[in-house]
């Protein structure tokens, strides 16, 4: 009987872990509503849009540290600031080291002009002769929702490299896609620490 006894209190202890880790919220997460990737000889160009849980100050603040855009995502292993041109334009290196289905790596280094306009939004324009890319663009834009953030992203990536046929367009839209939306989902677990609004409600009349 005491044997008996135990297994079913052992039975029971690990039945009500299973459902107290079912009842668990999972952790809210950037909301992608939207995301495209489209490929036309060596240009690549992605569209996402996308719901975020932190404001668009916090979330501003987040993509205009450059010094710590490397912690935006692994694939981003350096990042500086050359130069200030002026209070809203600032030239920005970054280093990324990328692989595609674990068969083509390559570090790429990307020198951009940065024009902000707070807190709404960033556009970043590669300057080809110091960076390994053709020409290259990013824009984001924030835009108040609730409490949140709707984000508009859009890029366009031409490599200054050679890239092997067999990789094909579908893999490279893939790791392309995959990247960004990872890269959002940092950036928002970024803002949501940051010390941005009291953790009032953001208003867009600011």
């Amino acid at each position: 009987m005491t044997l008996l006894w135990l297994s079913i209190r052992r039975v029971c202890a690990g039945l009500l872990v299973v459902s107290a880790l079912l009842t668990v919220r999972p952790a809210v997460g950037a909301e992608v509503i939207r995301a495209e990737v489209h490929h036309e000889e060596d240009l690549y160009s992605l569209y996402l849009e996308a719901r975020l849980e932190a404001p668009p100050l916090a979330v501003f603040a987040v993509i205009t540290d450059y010094p710590h855009i490397q912690d935006l995502h692994r694939r981003v292993r350096e990042s500086r600031v050359l130069r200030r041109l002026d209070a809203r334009t600032t030239e920005v290196f970054t280093l990324l080291r990328g692989c595609v289905a674990a068969i083509f790596c390559k570090s790429i280094a990307r020198v951009e002009r940065v024009t902000e306009n707070p807190p709404y939004e960033l556009v970043a324009e590669v300057l080809p002769g110091q960076s390994d890319l053709k020409s290259g663009r990013v824009h984001w834009q924030l835009r108040a929702e609730g409490e949140g953030t709707r984000l508009f992203y859009r890029s366009e990536t031409e490599p200054d490299f050679w890239v092997p046929p067999l990789l094909g367009d579908t893999l490279m839209s893939h790791s392309i896609r995959r990247t960004t939306q990872e890269m959002i989902e940092k950036v928002e677990e970024l803002a949501l620490e940051k010390p941005v609004g009291g953790g009032e409600k953001w208003d867009s009349r600011q």
